[in-house]
């Protein structure tokens, strides 16, 4: 995974246009996305640890997770609201001027927790997903990332490195 870490920086862009966006609107935007974290947390706690009750009532046409793979679910669910507790972590540390880097480590092991049980699931690996995405990564930024190359990509190409 070192070599994966490697890899990925030089397809990773290195600019920071803060002037590209205001204040308020990543603040909104981050607030939006830990609440919804919290919603899908709630939901997790009931479907997969039975706490609590139904909240609201009523079906919506074409739509069940029934029929669907609980794990994949849940793991889907996990990521979601570990990303809505990281993303917690970018707002306290916009307020107090710096991340708190333990609390980071430990919601990026959740979500290697919850990868993992994904992986499982899908018949795979961390180093089998790394190597394919860095292929992937690679076919679109031949040389290093660039913003026109991140813009006008070949889906099909990458598709078909992906179905390797």
């Amino acid at each position: 995974m070192k070599k994966y870490l490697i890899d990925s920086q030089r397809t990773a862009s290195n600019n920071y246009y803060t002037d590209k966006v205001t204040k308020i609107e990543v603040k909104e935007a981050f607030e939006r996305f830990s609440a919804t974290g919290e919603i899908l947390d709630n939901q997790k706690r009931r479907l997969f640890y039975g706490k609590g009750k139904q909240v609201a009532s009523g079906d919506i046409d074409a739509f069940s997770i029934k029929g669907l793979n609980g794990n994949i679910v849940h793991a889907i669910y996990g990521l979601c609201t570990e990303a809505g507790e990281i993303s917690e972590a970018l707002l306290k540390a916009a307020e107090v001027g710096n991340f708190d880097e333990v609390n980071l480590k430990e919601e990026a092991g959740d979500l290697l927790w919850y990868l993992a049980m994904l992986f499982r699931e899908l018949d795979t690996d961390f180093s089998q997903v790394a190597e394919t995405n860095i292929n992937k990564l690679k076919a679109r930024f031949p040389e290093k990332f660039t913003q026109e190359k991140a813009y006008i990509r070949n889906l099909k190409s990458e598709r078909e490195i992906l179905e390797d």
